[in-house]
């Protein structure tokens, strides 16, 4: 962590400030300067079989080989910028060679078209970027379950002092010591309304997206913790979920589905996660710190950790990444018009 003393711009944190639950950070090998995540999806437009063909190409294209991601989770769809029930992945690596290989054999476009004469009826998207270490924000609740980049091999959890005060999540990034993440003065959007459907769709980033995922492990919770979960702090979640689908103008959100993640058969676990884009890191910051309906979401989760103690299994976390104009790709091939960043990119018919 950047001394207090070594900044450009001050901590957010009160002064001799105490956390009231312990919180732990990820930490990555000095030698990393950069991670590298790729998530990819699979539509189902007209409920067929082939897209098991599909899904089952991309898990081979994940799995098979001498390069393979560091990390890979699986997923279901369940609400949000996507199709519902569409299959998704997010494959992590920290080799960027590993990476850069692997993503050139994706030829998704490729992939599409040789599904057939019936390839009308599924829809591919992937959606990648390279993240600054100094650009990455983390928060674990727990250390006894490891999601998404707490996988990768090398990194280590510390405990951290920056947690549950409005600013610790700027505090919490390395480059905020430098950098207030500006808005861009305008952002660039394609000079059509793309359809999706038909189409091949590709883009980048302007200058500070944000990429968050957010998730929640409740698999290791005893029946009265899981019920209290389920039936209260969940539904505050998705509360705050919706409106942010909702408004997006407003929230600047702009690509996040909601994922229930699945084991190796393909059946539902009990963790999810949101997961997507957001137009800068301010307006998040705005919905995080002022919004009631996030602050229902944080209170809420303040109860359950108290309500629970020290015996709760309830884990919660979150990996939010700050990009550099350039440093996502998207790509989507006929999809349904409200995929992901899909309104934010240029189109390409194919």
């Amino acid at each position: 962590m950047v001394q207090a003393t070594d900044r450009t711009f001050p901590l957010k944190q009160p002064k001799n400030y105490k956390a009231p639950v312990p919180r732990w950070t990820l930490q990555c090998p000095e030698n990393v300067e950069r991670l590298y995540t790729l998530y990819i999806g699979v539509q189902n437009h007209a409920g067929n079989a082939l897209a098991g063909q599909a899904e089952a190409e991309i898990d081979r294209w994940l799995s098979a080989g001498t390069i393979k991601p560091a990390a890979i989770d699986a997923f279901r769809v369940t609400e949000g910028y996507d199709k519902p029930e569409t299959r998704v992945w997010v494959a992590y690596w920290i080799d960027g060679d590993d990476f850069h290989s692997q993503l050139e054999t994706l030829r998704l476009a490729g992939r599409w078209r040789a599904l057939g004469s019936d390839k009308h009826s599924i829809g591919l998207w992937c959606e990648h970027f390279t993240t600054p270490v100094d650009r990455l924000e983390t928060n674990y609740s727990r250390l006894d379950h490891k999601p998404g980049l707490a996988q990768l091999p090398g990194v280590k959890q510390p405990a951290h002092n920056l947690s549950a005060y409005w600013g610790a999540g700027r505090d919490r990034l390395p480059a905020a010591a430098h950098d207030l993440f500006e808005k861009p003065e305008s952002i660039p959007v394609p000079s059509r309304i793309p359809k999706g459907i038909g189409e091949h769709l590709t883009g980048t980033n302007y200058n500070n997206m944000c990429h968050i995922r957010s998730g929640q492990y409740w698999e290791k919770c005893p029946d009265d913790e899981r019920i209290a979960y389920e039936e209260n702090l969940q539904q505050t979640l998705m509360t705050g979920m919706r409106y942010l689908w909702s408004h997006p103008k407003e929230t600047g959100t702009i690509g996040l589905r909601f994922l229930q993640n699945t084991n190796s058969d393909g059946e539902l676990m009990k963790e999810t996660c949101g997961a997507g884009f957001h137009r800068n890191w301010a307006d998040l910051e705005r919905w995080s710190s002022r919004h009631p309906s996030h602050l229902a979401i944080f209170n809420g989760a303040m109860a359950h950790a108290k309500k629970f103690g020290e015996e709760r299994k309830l884990m919660t976390w979150h990996e939010v990444s700050i990009l550099k104009e350039g440093e996502a790709q998207f790509e989507y091939v006929n999809c349904a018009p409200e995929t992901g960043v899909i309104r934010w990119v240029q189109s390409l018919i194919s």
